[in-house]
């Protein structure tokens, strides 16, 4: 089977859940000649993360519902990613992209999404890894749980992340971005171990035009 059949059927393969059979099939073909490629099909990508109480499952399909149930929820969205895209209302569009999500190769997309779920399997939030540099070693992390949710299960979370990105991948940094009007979050990093690398200063339309800068202006000379 020619390589580029092959990498069709293994993404075919893991849209039904086959996971080691895709991984099995794209060893089989390229063997060691691209071990970049062959990497990225390993098990691993799409295993359960476990720890504590926490279980971290690939987001798919069948997560649908609930991440439709989480984005009508602002309070939730404003503490994972306030910048996160809409998402589409119609379900059966929604599990399609998710799927395809769910079958495509960490360099495909540069991210990698888990349900972040309690011992029972119940969900409660989103974790992810964007930004992902296979060539630095680096990631960004994003983490929402529900209000509600068991104690201790959004640090069990990063503690399971911990082990799977710094150990079992052996990447070397991950780095996450909070805003100054959320000093909760900054403080749970920084209890975390996370230490503050960098300010960014952020700067609005109205802001660029506000009272102040207009008189700077005008002593400038500008129009």
């Amino acid at each position: 089977m020619a390589v580029s059949d092959a990498i069709q059927t293994a993404r075919q393969l893991r849209s039904q859940g086959r996971i080691r059979e895709s991984f099995e099939l794209v060893r089989d073909t390229i063997g060691s000649e691209q071990p970049a490629l062959l990497w990225q099909h390993q098990p691993l990508f799409w295993d359960s993360l476990v720890g504590g109480n926490c279980i971290l499952t690939r987001r798919r399909g069948s997560d649908a519902a609930f991440i439709q149930a989480l984005w009508q929820d602002s309070a939730f969205v404003q503490q994972f990613n306030r910048t996160a895209a809409n998402i589409p209302q119609d379900h059966t569009v929604l599990e399609r992209i998710l799927n395809s999500e769910y079958a495509s190769l960490v360099g495909d997309l540069s991210s990698l999404h888990w349900i972040v779920r309690d011992n029972q399997q119940t969900p409660w939030g989103i974790l992810s890894l964007t930004n992902i540099s296979v060539a630095h070693r680096r990631a960004e992390v994003l983490l929402g749980v529900m209000d509600g949710a068991p104690f201790g299960l959004a640090t069990a979370a990063m503690f399971v992340l911990f082990g799977f990105f710094f150990r079992t991948l052996q990447f070397h940094k991950l780095y996450t971005l909070t805003f100054d009007d959320n000093p909760h979050s900054l403080k749970c990093v920084l209890h975390l171990g996370f230490s503050i690398e960098m300010v960014q200063a952020g700067l609005l339309a109205d802001e660029a035009f506000s009272t102040r800068n207009t008189r700077l202006m005008r002593r400038l000379n500008f129009n």
